[in-house]
């Protein structure tokens, strides 16, 4: 996360006008009519793209090398969008994260890290048993798939917030900042 905001503030540094040009023609698209600036496809692999990598690679030994490297991504990825709004917007920009992003957060985080956590477990198992070492086995019983299936009820809760819940948030919060 902070490679992320590190890497916001030198974007924004080094070309402050064409991140801030971006923002305020992704704010535009909203403050127009409110409308969802995102597909329902977009918003699918923004929901089930990293819940479905780290689910994968439990079932792999890389998976116990590549799970860190991916949650690395993800809170980079997460922060740089966050500071990007802060720093454009100042004091606004927290709102504006908040509203555009925050719902989307709150779903995908806690499954991410969910899966990611006994992923990592079983991948590491994996990773011990082919160095010849003698461990339990791989964590991938029936709890494994009810993880992963109550995380796809609660991400396609989510998916439906986003698509109508996110845009009148963020429209509420562009008139506050107007």
């Amino acid at each position: 996360m902070l490679g992320g905001w590190l890497y916001a503030g030198r974007c924004y540094a080094g070309d402050a006008l064409s991140l801030a040009d971006y923002l305020e023609d992704y704010c535009a698209l909203y403050a127009q009519g409110g409308e969802a600036v995102l597909s329902l496809l977009s918003v699918l692999r923004l929901y089930f793209g990293y819940a479905a990598a780290a689910f994968l690679l439990g079932f792999a030994a890389v998976g116990a090398l590549a799970l860190p490297a991916l949650s690395a991504v993800y809170g980079f990825t997460a922060m740089f969008a966050v500071s990007c709004f802060v720093r454009v917007y100042g004091r606004y920009g927290t709102a504006l994260a908040l509203s555009a992003l925050g719902v989307r957060f709150f779903f995908t985080v806690p499954c991410f890290l969910w899966i990611a956590s006994h992923a990592w477990a079983a991948s590491s198992a994996l990773a011990s048993a082919t160095r010849g070492k003698r461990c339990a086995p791989a964590g991938r019983d029936a709890a494994y798939v009810y993880r992963l299936l109550i995380c796809v009820v609660w991400l396609i809760f989510g998916v439906c917030c986003e698509m109508y819940l996110t845009p009148s948030l963020f429209h509420f919060a562009l008139q506050g900042m107007l």
